[in-house]
């Protein structure tokens, strides 16, 4: 079977549910009785805004779509990333541990340059015209260097050592490799409060002491220890607001963004503190690492499997079951099994946050101030609240907003 039918056959379906997304965006929920729950907690107004924000975004998905089909397709298809990895093992003479940084970041550097514009359509544009973003020119440029010069790092560091692990251990590199790349993880999770956080932006201690007093009380009833709070500056790049637990071990602290702080108030953010707080108590940090754990070890032995048959490794251009081309193929069939994964991995996450907003409640024993973080959130967020339901589905990561707002009235009418 010719090679370029073999492509089509396997992109086709991904194709096929990228448009059939594109039209469900579009038209969103369109049921009568949905709109009416809606219509309890949110205005008519709110609906319209929501959905106008969407539809800004979703004119810019088929681009972004397009652009990766073509990236992956001429690096991996049409042989691009066999030829770079040929000219820069040629410039190394051979060593391929010298050509793999390299590698990495040509990479890098023309993927960040291809998907440029529409980010900065994205922020400037769309989200300067709906008010949400902040952000000056010069730092988004900043943010974009530093980005790729973190991932630079970071995705070097992880492919030196599990690349010399496939070629050094032919027969049984999967298990060594999930190690490292699951021991790198865990590191980074450490490390981050530290080291990479603070290269986009400030912390500050929270200066209201009665607030932080609250929130260390709201640990404590959840068993948990938390003696740092800090204020983030998210501000100069957005008016969303948002707290969140970051760290591990002696890393772990409490982060608001200074948006929560000025324009919610003081019930509110411990509710929304109490909901993080809630992701701690049952261990969802833990769980999602497992699950991690168990995608990573089942994935990498299955890539093993493959990388075995000849085929499988002509058909996306690999030199051979060590090449440095596997750095493209990696994130090219991850983001195809993420489509096919989504469903199940967006179930485990909205009953994560259900049990989070249930212990929320029960920590501050406030379903009112609950269901006014929600309300505000969705204002200040210009959120979709019609969002069609086979999407929510797929890709919802939370519940639906109305849904939370409606179990916090049960919440309240059963005590």
């Amino acid at each position: 079977m010719p090679k370029l039918l073999l492509v089509i056959l396997l992109l086709a379906p991904f194709v096929a549910w990228d448009a059939a997304s594109y039209v469900m965006r579009q038209r969103g929920d369109t049921s009568p009785v949905r709109k009416a729950e809606v219509l309890r907690h949110f205005s008519e107004q709110q609906i319209a805004t929501g959905h106008d924000h969407l539809l800004r975004h979703n004119k810019l998905v088929p681009f972004y779509r397009v652009i990766f089909y073509l990236f992956y397709g001429a690096l991996l298809f049409a042989g691009l990333a066999g030829r770079l990895e040929s000219s820069l093992l040629g410039l190394t003479s051979e060593r391929w541990w010298l050509a793999l940084p390299l590698f990495v970041l040509v990479l890098l550097v023309a993927q960040t340059l291809i998907y440029l514009p529409l980010s900065a359509y994205r922020e400037f544009v769309i989200e300067r015209e709906m008010g949400l973003s902040t952000i000056t020119a010069g730092t988004w440029v900043a943010d974009r260097a530093k980005s790729l010069a973190m991932n630079w790092v970071i995705v070097t560091l992880v492919a030196l050592p599990v690349l010399w692990l496939v070629r050094s251990l032919p027969g049984s590199w999967p298990l060594p490799a999930s190690g490292v790349i699951l021991a790198l993880s865990a590191f980074g999770i450490w490390i981050s409060p530290w080291v990479i956080d603070p290269l986009f932006n400030k912390f500050t201690p929270l200066e209201d002491t009665r607030l932080e007093d609250d929130i260390r009380a709201l640990s404590t009833g959840a068993g948990l220890s938390v003696d740092k709070v800090y204020v983030m500056d998210a501000s100069r790049r957005s008016l969303y607001l948002n707290a969140y637990f970051t760290g591990m071990g002696n890393s772990r602290r409490v982060v608001l963004y200074d948006t929560l702080v000025k324009e919610c108030s003081h019930e509110e953010i411990l509710s929304v503190v109490a909901h993080e707080l809630g992701h701690w108590k049952h261990r969802h940090i833990t769980k999602g690492f497992l699950l991690e754990v168990l995608g990573v070890t089942v994935g990498l032995w299955l890539l093993w499997w493959l990388l075995n048959s000849v085929g499988f490794r002509g058909f996306f251009g690999l030199s051979g079951t060590g090449s440095l081309s596997l750095i493209v193929l990696l994130p090219f069939l991850l983001s195809l099994t993420g489509t096919v994964l989504s469903p199940a991995v967006s179930a485990v996450s909205r009953h994560f946050e259900h049990q989070a907003d249930a212990e929320s409640l029960e920590l501050t024993g406030n379903p009112d101030a609950f269901i006014s973080l929600e309300k505000r959130l969705v204002r200040h967020a210009k959120a979709d609240l019609l969002r069609h339901p086979l999407l929510h589905a797929v890709y919802g990561s939370h519940p639906l907003p109305e849904q939370r707002i409606i179990r916090a009235e049960s919440w309240k009418a059963a005590r």
